[in-house]
């Protein structure tokens, strides 16, 4: 009997519980548990890492190969055997590794209960290299079936089929990472070997471990996305305010606020979320101006009132999906809606805390206008807000066209080679 390759049964087993709507997060604390305990190599780890993202990134695309090639269906318990398949094909269609070796590899793992299998997959797999020129001109430039149905027509009727072409091309790549440093920009683009974005943050491409980077441990930096850093920006000057961030985890924003000299009260509900973000700002050395209290935010009493309220909602993370790509394949409509009726409650009591002209900033990861757009528009016109309308010369280090009627729209696709989708409102009590 041959020896089990660990990497590539790894792979296998974690692809089999994406396919059940684990989230990638758990999947990759799955994966360390399993790198710890039968010790592997860097090499071996960065080989499951890559192989996974590429199989989840492009799985709309497998799954279109895969129609025309499996007439039969899977039994319920067929997870892993349709996992083998799609990381075959990941092998074959969007990596290096020779086609036999792709294919004797993904065969060899169909053992156990799934040996049965081992066959019907050795024919698909096989099938599919003889028609790999043909398939390779068929996906091409029909990038419709990249993501599932119900988002791909909701993003065209909001963005036009243009830019959903540019959404879903975008979503094929891997991203850079953003850092957020404290001070000394240049001296950091330099040491981190990146390039300057913005007014305080380095791009760089890093695909190991963010603790091994210079800077890290003496707290010069955190990793904070372009687009996430907007909020804070459209404060303003808050040296010294008094602010209300809710929903305050992992807390990239609270510690932009905090290097600005703002006095924050950060208020998450997950005790676990609160430990992480604490364990950041302890990091940073920003601790000093920071009280965190965790807490539902429908059920957060303060007599205090704030100058700012940032309410960075709970959404679907569609904005996400560069990073996240399989959040594309978790995510449903029917979480679109469950989350826009939160949000509204939310938005209506996180208002209850500013000061008489105090301003709340609204703003999410999800590229679903029902859980951006959507509710400002009918809270304006129920008139529990106004618009406090975002100008291009607070934003002159972004694309102009993130502004959209005064609130701001990203899209993954813009700001050299990409930013998260991210809705804001900057907005008042209308009362």
């Amino acid at each position: 009997m041959k020896k089990i390759d660990k990497a590539r049964n790894l792979i296998l087993k974690g692809i089999a519980l994406h396919l059940k709507g684990v989230p990638l997060k758990k999947i990759n604390t799955y994966y360390n548990l399993n790198f710890e305990k039968y010790s592997f190599k860097e090499k071996d780890i960065s080989f499951v890492n890559y192989f996974t993202s590429i199989s989840v990134r492009n799985r709309g695309i497998i799954e279109f190969i895969l129609k025309k090639y499996i007439r039969k269906k899977f039994p319920k318990s067929g997870n892993e055997v349709k996992a083998g398949i799609i990381f075959g094909v990941s092998q074959i269609l969007f990596s290096k590794v020779p086609t036999y070796a792709s294919v004797n590899s993904t065969v060899n793992l169909f053992v156990g209960k799934i040996q049965k299998w081992r066959n019907f997959a050795n024919a698909v797999l096989r099938k599919i290299i003889e028609d790999e020129i043909k398939i390779r001109s068929a996906i091409k430039n029909n990038l419709y079936y990249t993501v599932p149905e119900w988002l791909y027509l909701d993003w065209k009727r909001q963005f036009g089929e243009y830019n959903t072409h540019k959404l879903l091309k975008i979503y094929q790549e891997e991203p850079c990472l953003d850092i957020r440093v404290k001070n000394r920009l240049n001296f950091w683009v330099k040491e981190l070997n990146g390039i300057r974005v913005g007014k305080s943050t380095v791009r760089i491409n890093h695909k190991g471990k963010i603790e091994d980077l210079k800077g890290f441990k003496e707290g010069q930096w955190w990793v904070q996305d372009i687009a996430s850093q907007i909020p804070v920006i459209l404060m303003g000057n808050i040296k010294n305010k008094i602010i209300l961030d809710l929903c305050a985890s992992p807390g990239g924003k609270t510690a932009q606020m905090l290097n600005e000299g703002a006095l924050v009260k950060a208020v998450d509900i997950s005790k676990n979320r609160v430990k992480k973000l604490k364990k950041n700002i302890e990091r940073i050395k920003l601790f000093k101006n920071l009280e965190i209290e965790v807490c539902d935010l429908m059920k957060f009493k303060s007599n205090l009132k704030f100058d700012f309220v940032l309410l960075d909602a709970p959404c679907t993370g569609t904005g996400t999906f560069r990073k996240n790509p399989d959040v594309v394949w978790i995510k449903n409509k029917n979480d679109v809606i469950r989350n826009s009726e939160a949000q509204k409650k939310f938005l209506l009591k996180a208002l209850s805390y500013l000061k008489k002209e105090g301003t709340l900033i609204y703003s999410n990861c999800s590229l679903q206008y029902e859980e951006g757009e959507n509710i400002i528009s009918e809270l304006c016109n129920s008139k529990e807000i106004y618009i406090d309308k975002i100008l291009e010369k607070e934003i002159s280090d972004y694309p102009k066209e993130i502004i959209n009627k005064g609130l701001i729209r990203t899209l993954p696709y813009m700001y050299n080679k990409g930013m998260d989708g991210f809705f804001i409102a900057r907005i008042k009590k209308a009362t």
